[in-house]
């Protein structure tokens, strides 16, 4: 069997990864002159050039690429096959912003576990645009359009803005309309901005939106609600089991509907490992039984 030392093949797929020898030899703890010279050993060893060195640094040739598929799918199994003989638990890390790890995945999180009780799934919290294969991430989950050069994304969630209040804050009466939303009433989600488009959607000029109280998140502005304190503009996906245990009540009042979503965003090669596509099957199918419920 004629294969490449792997030596070779751990920096070239690191180099691949982070588009620089530099970062590759800082990641596996070596000079960037050791990176470059396996670099060529492989090079000289399949008979074709891998990357191309441009400004924004090296970038793959069309043979590099097919090379970096087939290395990624080697040290994937690779990975898996030494795990289980050292008996390691798995772990999948899993990068979310707070409120969404608050209000929906941490909620659902125990019914994986209980399913896959060898798998570890760590969830980072942060609102920062993380490098997934840099920072050894195996998904995150992202606000967006959907559209991440490079990667793998699932829709999960929409991104439908609802008016919610507690039944508290309608003096006990069974509905919440119109007439309840009041401009020292508006829970603000730290800027008043979605007040103020949801507003203007809903025919509603006349409403004061820069009156009402701001928070520095929609956690906090659903927990005030909750208590009461006043009407929240709520994604109506992250409220779904307040909602249907009359902890909050939804406004007869159109959302406010916008283009945006709730991705699970990944890379290819992830799904190669067995926890990951388990992980990944689950949350795709709780957030299909989330719109299900919604709907």
């Amino acid at each position: 069997m004629h294969l490449p030392p792997l030596s070779t093949v751990r920096s070239f797929e690191a180099t691949a990864r982070h588009g620089s020898a530099a970062r590759a030899a800082e990641e596996l703890h070596v000079t960037p002159g050791a990176i470059s010279q396996q670099l060529r050993k492989l090079e000289d060893f399949v008979g074709q050039r891998l990357f191309e060195r441009q400004a924004r640094g090296l970038v793959l040739t069309d043979a590099g690429r097919v090379l970096l598929a087939g290395c990624q799918e080697a040290l994937a199994a690779l990975q898996r096959a030494t795990a289980q003989l050292r008996h390691q638990r798995q772990v999948l890390l899993v990068s979310c912003t707070p409120v969404f790890a608050a209000q929906w995945l941490v909620p659902r999180l125990q019914d994986f576990l209980q399913s896959a009780p060898e798998v570890d799934v760590h969830v980072s919290t942060t609102a920062r645009l993380v490098d997934l294969a840099a920072e050894g991430v195996h998904f995150a989950v992202r606000h967006g359009l959907g559209r991440y050069a490079g990667l793998q994304a699932r829709r999960l969630l929409d991104d439908d803005l609802q008016p919610v209040c507690s039944p508290l804050w309608v003096a006990h009466r069974p509905t919440a309309q119109a007439a309840d939303i009041t401009a020292a009433g508006l829970l603000h989600d730290g800027q008043r901005d979605d007040w103020q488009l949801w507003a203007r959607a809903a025919g509603r000029p006349q409403l004061d939106t820069s009156q009402g109280i701001v928070f520095v998140d929609s956690n906090a502005a659903i927990e005030a609600a909750l208590a009461g304190r006043g009407v929240a503009l709520a994604r109506r996906s992250m409220v779904v089991t307040e909602l249907e245990q009359g902890r909050l009540l939804a406004l007869q009042v159109p959302p406010l509907v916008t283009p945006l979503a709730y991705y699970l965003v990944f890379r290819e090669p992830t799904l190669a490992q067995p926890a990951a596509r388990r992980f990944h099957d689950w949350l795709l199918a709780q957030a299909a039984l989330a719109r299900t419920v919604d709907s």
